[in-house]
């Protein structure tokens, strides 16, 4: 596998809440947010492989 390292804008309240929810689990917030993407990767490839559009834009 592939590692990518990425750097993204993230509005001050979503920080927010992602430093809150990292506290509560004990983890960083780039842990947090890697957990997050690592998700939204693998719903994607399900919904691929179940052949579902819907389609990932960047902004």
């Amino acid at each position: 596998m592939t590692k990518v390292q990425i750097c993204v804008d993230v509005p001050e309240d979503h920080y927010q809440a992602y430093r809150n929810q990292a506290e509560r689990q004990g983890v960083t917030v780039e842990s947090l947010v890697r957990q997050t993407l690592q998700y939204l990767l693998e719903e994607a490839e399900r919904e691929n492989e179940e052949g579902t559009d819907h389609l990932i834009i960047p902004s």
